[in-house]
């Protein structure tokens, strides 16, 4: 293309969410170092502040960074109808999926878990409280992954948010501009409430967060019982090895337990069985509600993102939620020998065809958290990449057309206080309970692979009203 002034190729216009985002940024970023320029030291304290509020991942803070996520009201609300369609696309899946024993079988279940999942948890949803990995760049979402065994973060989430609202050059930005803050902990309460009264609660219940002592989100659970007890709800942090059964009650240091927050892994529990044998016992005689039960499972492998492309769930869906899923789920395949159509919907051989288009795609064991054996295409020589595919073979993996990062300078505080700005890979993570999408975590990283546990950082998310 050729303008018609100077004979130059002219830049294509900026996205209108990107334009409006970037001015408030700007202006975020003005307010922020003209305060540190005139001696404010609100941000050097900022950091302490997370500390003193167990803001902390493994004894570090887990945010060092000066300016929240913003996003436009245009885009949660986005975010918000795409989840929704999501969810109820999932549903069918999940149904598809229980009445099928072929379906069941692709989704690679351990003996374990197939003998929990039959195990009626006396309530419906399969995941109560979870949280989704998306992707987002003006008006483009890609919902990536499902965690339906344990939302992470939420009261990180809260606690951050906290700390942003009475941060002075937030404070001074919000008197310029509308910003609507996203809180979560209401909703994880109100959501583990409504699924106590299913499960026939009558009363106020007794309840234990359950994670092993050793775990790095310690600081997390302890925040998440503070939540609770904010709410008038007893509530306390238990290792599942200190949990006992007898004579039909379930209890902890000699204090009966009605409900649990589970935030241990189904897979590690069944790997220590012997070690929680009053956890099971509890759960089987359907004594203790269990959030998530242990038939979340299903949702959290991520063969899911395969089923909901396949043709036999797809069939399934309104015209709706068909073009949902067809814009905002990646193209997602089991890795295993065969046809079938490719992203661009033309017939291709499988294994030969991810070999020869690693730069698009990503690898993921079915069965893993915190980004373990995630493998990302362009990151690797091509003999490594197709040793990766072989693994993949055999053991249960999808693969996953790869979506492009969106990135932004975020500030940080120097070791004398200085400003200084990096730039960071953005992953926005939403908390769904019950299905309902309430708040937002963003995910921050040096690398493309946006997780806490590989060493990134999150930071809270904020929605600017009123921009056009």
């Amino acid at each position: 293309m050729v303008n018609s002034v100077g004979g130059a190729a002219s830049k294509p216009a900026p996205h209108p969410y990107a334009k409006a985002l970037d001015e408030a940024i700007d202006r975020y970023h003005e307010i922020l170092t003209a305060y540190v320029d005139r001696g404010g030291d609100d941000h050097v304290a900022l950091v302490e502040r997370m500390v003193e509020r167990g803001a902390v991942f493994a004894g570090r803070p887990i945010c060092s960074f000066l300016r929240p996520q913003f996003l436009l009201r245009q885009q949660y609300d986005l975010m918000v109808g795409a989840v929704r369609l999501f969810r109820s696309a999932v549903v069918k899946a999940r149904d598809a999926i229980l009445a099928d024993p072929h379906l069941l079988e692709e989704m690679a279940l351990t003996d374990g878990e197939r003998k929990m999942l039959e195990i009626n948890p006396e309530f419906k949803s399969f995941g109560v409280i979870t949280r989704l990995d998306t992707i987002l760049e003006n008006d483009e979402l890609s919902l990536v992954e499902l965690n339906a065994e344990g939302a992470f973060g939420v009261s990180y989430a809260d606690r951050l948010t906290d700390l942003f609202e009475g941060f002075q050059p937030m404070r001074e930005f919000a008197r310029e501009r509308s910003v609507v803050p996203m809180y979560t902990g209401n909703g994880m309460v109100g959501a583990i409430l409504d699924t106590w009264h299913e499960f026939g609660g009558t009363r106020v219940p007794r309840i234990a967060v359950v994670d092993w002592k050793e775990v790095a989100t310690r600081a997390e659970l302890e925040a998440v019982c503070e939540r609770f007890q904010r709410h008038g709800i007893p509530a306390s942090f238990v290792d599942p090895r200190d949990l006992e059964y007898k004579d039909g009650e379930l209890s902890a240091g000699g204090k009966p337990i009605d409900l649990i927050y589970r935030r241990a892994l189904i897979s590690e529990l069944l790997a220590r069985e012997d070690e929680v044998k009053a956890f099971f016992e509890a759960y089987k005689a359907r004594v203790v509600c269990v959030v998530n039960s242990f038939r979340a499972k299903l949702l959290d492998k991520k063969m899911l993102f395969a089923m909901l492309h396949d043709s036999r769930v797809t069939k399934l869906y309104t015209a709706e939620e068909a073009a949902a899923i067809a814009r905002h789920v990646p193209w997602t395949r089991r890795v295993a020998e065969g046809k079938t159509k490719g992203p661009d919907g033309t017939e291709i051989d499988l294994v030969p065809w991810i070999a020869q288009h690693k730069n698009d795609l990503v690898l993921k064991p079915n069965d893993e958290v915190g980004g373990r054996g995630v493998v990302i295409g362009a990151n690797l020589e091509p003999s490594v990449w197709e040793r990766s595919v072989k693994l993949a073979l055999v053991d249960p993996s999808i693969v996953q057309k790869r979506v492009h990062l969106p990135s932004a300078m975020f500030p940080e505080t120097g070791a004398a206080g200085e400003l200084f700005f990096s730039r960071r890979f953005i992953e926005l993570d939403p908390y769904l309970f019950r299905g309902e999408t309430r708040g937002v975590l963003t995910r921050l990283s040096a690398s493309t692979l946006c997780n806490v546990q590989a060493g990134a950082g999150t930071v809270p998310t904020f929605v600017l009203e009123n921009i056009s």
